[in-house]
Parts: C-alpha cells; structure tokens; sequence
C-alpha cells in the first residue's frame, strides 16, 4: 500500500496562527487544507523555537496595523479621500501668484513639517506639496537647521558662500533707517550707497537683502504694459508743467505749481498758491525761460485751466520766444506722466513725512525739499545720476562704481569660507 507524502507547512503560516492572525490573512480554503491538530500545535508552540523569532513581533505589529486599518472602510475612505485633497491643494496653490515668496516666508514651518514626516512618507512627496524643489528644500534646511554664527542671517557659510558680509548687510540697514533718506525709493537708497561707496553689491543684491531685512516700503503701482511715453534727447527740449494739491496740518489746501526738464527731470521752478492759476504757470515760464534761454522748446501740460489760458499762451506765442505747447492726449498721444510721477515723489518721499503745520512752513520747507531732489537723491532712469548732474552734462558712469562688484565677490568668498562656524569649516 502506498502512503501519502507528509504535507509541510511554511513556517510563515505557523507564526500566523502564533499570533492568531492566521484567519485574517490566508483564504477560506487554504485555511480548511489545515488539519486542526496542526494549529492546535503552532499555537502552543514556544516563541524561541525558531531561530531570529524575534522579528516576527515586529511582523505581528506591522500586520495588526493593517488588520485595524482594513477593518475599518472609514478609515480607508479617509485615506482616499486625504490624498485626494492633497493632489488638488497642491495643483490648486501652483497656480497662485506668489506662492513661492510665501512658502519662502514660511520656510522655517515648512522645513521643520517634513523633517517631522519624513520618515513616514517620502520628502518628494512632501515636497510636492508645497512646490519646491529638492534643492530649494536643501537651502531652506541648511538656513534653518544648520545655523552659522558668523553670517549676518546665520546661513551656513559653506553651503552660502556668495552671501553678504555681515558689515555690508550692516550697511544696507544703516541706510534704509537713515531719517534724512529712509523714504526715498529702493533705487535711489542703493544708488547714494553704492556712490558714497558704502557697498559693493548690485540692486537686485540689495533689494533681496532689503526683503530680507523687512523693508517693503516704498511701493508703486506698476506701470501699464501699453505705457508709451513721450522721449526727449537732451534738457531744455520739453518742459512739462503741471499743479498739484498739498494740504497742512490746519487743513489748509495749497496749489504746488511744478515745471521740469522732461530729460533731467530737474525741477525748473515752483510755486505755492491758494489756487491753481494762469498767473503761477506763466511765472514759472517766464523765470525759466531768461535762466536757461533754450533755442527751440516744446511745452507739455495737461488741458486744465491754469495751463490753458490768455496769460500761457500770450507768453508762448510771443515774438521773444520760440515755443510751442502741446496739450497732453489732445495735440499729441503721450500724457502728462513725468511731472505727475514728480509730484509724487515730492509728496509721498518728502512732504507726507514730515510736520507741516502751515502755508508758512511749507514755504520754509519746500526749497530745501527740492534742492535734495534736484542735487543729491539719484535716479536709476537717469543712469544714477541726479537732475542736476543730468541737466548740467556731469553726468557719471554707474561703471566707476561697479568695477569694482567682481573683486568684492572674491573677498567676499574667501572671508566666508574662512570665517565660518564649526558646522561651516
């Protein structure tokens, strides 16, 4: 008679019905093929029969999270239902503007969030999230974590060896909090710095920096994509005049009457009046006009009555001048924009900072105000000059000072290199 081959179990199934799991795991009819005698004996079996037997404790745990969780739809649904709202919340944020200043805003509570989880779920995932790369993530880390005390921001010095010094951020501090220029505009800050040669950087450098150090002032709208404006080649070309309101601390409205150099953008003259008037801008015409003597002059004003009148054009169509006015938007295309910007500067950067508590004050206060505008505060679209430097043909080479920009990199390397913290070196 011929007997059966003895049937042998895998020694996995034993340490299921070990732990009691084996129900849970293996098939209806896999688990009837068991003869009951031999579950009887795995279950009764020592724990140390088995060689490293020990590891299936940790099996048994990892599979009795499993149990749970499939026990369990609500939980499964959960998990779904999470990722789902994961891909949509990162698919969403990719598309608004900004995201990316805000994440790097928030770069310490990003960065601490996934070195928590990553163990849990893989950093790309994470990562993905929030829309960084894994090297973003990698500077993000070494600005948080891995912290230099030698850097101004405490940035590894290894791993930012191109960042500033801590006596140039220094510097740009200095400067943005300065009383007398603090208002000014980012661009004329940087170029009274880099020409009083206190820094060594480019504006887009100093800008970063000016971030980073919570500067966010001086804010304008951005100019139209259709915005055309009108060119001029050299001063006393094309005067632009135009009016604008000041009111003092006793509420006291006053007409500002401006006239400038279209292509120094140097404030020609002013005045101060109850009203806008004729009268005013005549004035100025007239002053201007014996001062500079130009040989052939277009005037540019907007149609408003105090630049439209008997006064105006009885002065611009007399014999003793050779001028022609035209009326913004009207004569020509172009509008009235650069005196207007004008107008702005002197108020928002001067006028609104200071206490002008009457039409005798601002008598006082306004030649000083635009003597620093003409003659000390430089404009990027003037090449870093002033107006006046521009009017009077002594305008400067931004060169002069920026020659120097790859020699202060090298050093600026090498002190950060050498200088770094522990971690660093």
């Amino acid at each position: 008679m011929k007997t059966s081959k003895r049937q042998s179990w895998d020694t996995a199934i034993k340490h299921l019905a070990r732990h009691n799991l084996i129900k849970d795991i293996l098939p209806p009819d896999t688990l009837k093929a068991i003869p009951s005698s031999n579950l009887s004996r795995w279950r009764n079996e020592p724990d140390d029969k088995y060689l490293h037997s020990d590891i299936n404790l940790l099996i048994k745990q990892e599979i009795d999270l499993i149990k749970r969780m499939n026990e369990s739809s609500k939980i499964k649904n959960i998990n779904k239902v999470y990722f789902r709202l994961c891909d949509t919340f990162q698919e969403v944020i990719s598309k608004v503007k900004g995201i990316k200043s805000f994440v790097n805003e928030q770069k310490e509570l990003v960065i601490n969030s996934i070195e928590e989880i990553k163990d849990v779920i893989p950093i790309e995932n994470a990562l993905k999230v929030f829309s960084i790369s894994r090297d973003t993530y990698q500077n993000y880390k070494s600005t948080i974590i891995h912290k230099c005390k030698s850097s101004y921001f405490e940035w590894c010095s290894k791993r930012f060896p191109n960042q500033l010094l801590p006596n140039e951020v220094k510097q740009i501090k200095l400067y943005m909090t300065n009383d007398s220029i603090k208002y000014w505009s980012k661009a004329s800050i940087y170029l009274k710095a880099l020409r009083d040669e206190k820094i060594k950087c480019s504006f887009s450098t100093f800008y970063k920096y000016c971030r980073l150090l919570g500067y966010f002032n001086n804010t304008f709208k951005k100019k139209a994509d259709f915005y055309n404006p009108i060119i001029s080649s050299k001063p006393n070309e094309l005067w632009c005049a135009d009016v604008t309101i000041f009111k003092t601390s006793d509420n006291q409205k006053h007409h500002i009457h401006f006239l400038i150099d279209h292509y120094s953008k140097k404030i020609l003259g002013y005045r101060i009046d109850k009203k806008s008037s004729g009268y005013a801008i005549t004035s100025l015409l007239k002053d201007a006009y014996l001062k500079y003597k130009p040989e052939r002059l277009q005037l540019l004003t907007d149609g408003g009555s105090e630049n439209v009148n008997s006064l105006v054009s009885g002065f611009v169509n007399s014999e003793a001048v050779n001028m022609k006015h035209n009326i913004a938007q009207k004569d020509v295309v172009f509008s009235n924009s650069m005196v207007e910007s004008v107008n702005k500067v002197i108020k928002h950067q001067f006028l609104y900072h200071l206490e002008i508590t009457n039409t005798r004050s601002l008598k006082k206060i306004l030649p000083e105000i635009i003597n620093i505008y003409n003659t000390e505060r430089p404009q990027m679209s003037l090449g870093g000059n002033t107006p006046f430097e521009t009017q009077n043909n002594l305008s400067i080479q931004l060169s002069r000072y920026t020659a120097n920009f790859k020699e202060q990199k090298q050093l600026r390397l090498l002190k950060n290199k050498n200088t770094g913290c522990s971690k660093c070196l």
